[in-house]
């Protein structure tokens, strides 16, 4: 599975954020950082990235404050996110994973199965020879 279907799988893919949308990240910014003005709201139009839905990038916004004592911008935005759908991927490739041990495992032969395959071999081996390849315990015989 490629990288962008375990994203759109992951993730719920909402359209590219408009200006709008940014001037009212920003306004959310501005509760805890007022110095919010319509060129600031280009300039992260320009510098965001485009994928990143607002509910996400609010999200991002509320962690970072929560957690830093530094003014955001749009690279700890783009970072966190970036972070975020990697951690999403390993999440997705983990489960994926998981799920086909679980077959795997389903699929394997039980050991009283092995164990007959075992004892037919060797009874088909050991015909028309003059001493048995393995002993009564398993192991294999001596040559003398």
């Amino acid at each position: 599975m490629s990288n962008q279907q375990l994203e759109q799988s992951t993730w719920q893919r909402s359209s590219a954020m408009t200006l709008s949308d940014l001037a009212m990240l920003l306004g959310f910014v501005g509760i805890y950082d007022l110095r919010v003005d319509e060129l600031k709201v280009r300039a992260w139009a320009e510098s965001l990235d485009s994928d990143i839905p607002l509910e996400e990038a609010k999200k991002i916004v509320s962690w970072h404050y929560a957690n830093h004592d530094s003014a955001i911008n749009p690279s700890h935005i783009n970072r966190e996110w970036r972070r975020r759908l990697a951690d999403a991927r390993d999440r997705e490739r983990s489960r994926l994973m998981s799920l086909e041990y679980a077959e795997l495992e389903k699929k394997k032969a039980s050991p009283e199965f092995v164990a007959q395959i075992k004892k037919e071999l060797l009874e088909k081996l050991n015909r028309g020879k003059d001493a048995p390849l393995e002993n009564d315990n398993g192991t294999v015989a001596s040559d003398s």
